[in-house]
Parts: C-alpha cells; structure tokens; sequence
C-alpha cells in the first residue's frame, strides 16, 4: 500500500490542496520539499462519496437479481443477499472510517505541531522545536519517533520504507533550522 506525501509552503492553505500529489497512477513516493508542512495520506482508490455510490448500485443490483429468483419461486435468495449486503456494507464502513487517516508535520519557527488522524480519533500536539527530538533507527517499518519533554510519537505508518532515511534527514534538518530561528 503506496502512501502519498503531500509538502506545502503555506501554512494557511486548505486542506484539500496541501501540496503536490502524484497523479501518475503509480503511487508513488514522489515529492520536493517545498515548506514548512508535510501531510502523509493513505493512496485510496475510492473516497467515502464515491465508495457510498458504488454500494448503492450494488445494492440496486442486487435486489432487482434476487426479487427475479423470488418470483421464480426461489424465496431463499432474498435472505442471503440480504446478509451479503450486510457484510460488504459493515466491510465498506469499516474501510471509509479509515479512508481520510492522515499523519501531519507542520514546522514554524516557534512551534512543531503533529497531528494524527486515525478513524474518528485527531490527536495534535504542539511542542517547541528547541526541545523537540527525531530519531529514526533504519529498520524496516520502524517509525519516525518525535520525542519532547518524555513524551513520544511515532509517524511514519504512511510512508514509503524506501523514503523513511531521506524524509527522517529532511525532517531533522528542518527541525534544526526551526530551533535555531527562535
């Protein structure tokens, strides 16, 4: 599952256009720094909208199939596509909920805010770059860890293995820059 970092330069832009997305089909880990805020997002193929739809023609689908074997006598359909519907629609909720998780970094000379969206759960603290730590031990899917004051947070469950050393270099290099601005 390919995870899409979104960088922007604007601390103030919205959050549908938060940066470069690659839209190559590849999903792929490309992107430039350009600023101060990085957004890492699930690479979905449906948004909860469209998902809904898709259920809803099969649905309609469904139904019309099993009211012709209910008028052919075949009663016993109705009931199993009933419990069909039931559970893509549970598995349907169950993916949609976690459709939008997202993990953010923003960095600002006087502030290192993390924010971590994970189902209906939004966690965002805000700590002071000067105290704030990175680390990251190389391993594969080991986590960035961002620590401040004993307290500790892991991101990184979107991004690339592959990108983790190049984006945990950036990250600390930013971090400095922020902490030495203040």
């Amino acid at each position: 599952m390919g995870m899409i970092p979104e960088i922007s330069s604007s601390a103030n832009a919205p959050s549908g256009n938060v940066g470069k997305v690659d839209t190559s089909g590849s999903g792929g880990q490309n992107y430039s720094p350009q600023g101060n805020r990085w957004v890492f997002r699930r690479n979905c193929s449906l948004s909860p909208k469209q998902l809904l739809q898709w259920y809803a023609s099969l649905c309609v689908i469904t139904l019309v199939i099993a009211f012709c074997f209910l008028l052919a006598g075949f009663w016993i359909v109705l009931p199993f596509a009933g419990i069909e519907l039931f559970l893509v629609g549970t598995a349907f909720v169950i993916y949609a909920r976690h459709a939008a998780d997202y993990e953010m970094i923003e960095l600002q000379p006087n502030q290192l805010t993390l924010v971590m969206a994970d189902g209906t759960k939004l966690t965002q603290l805000e700590w002071s770059p000067q105290w704030a730590k990175l680390s990251y031990n190389g391993k594969y899917k080991a986590p960035l860890l961002f620590s401040h004051k004993g307290q500790q947070v892991k991101i990184g469950k979107f991004i690339a293995e592959k990108d983790k050393s190049a984006l945990h270099r950036e990250l600390k290099a930013a971090l400095a820059r922020a902490a030495c601005s203040f």
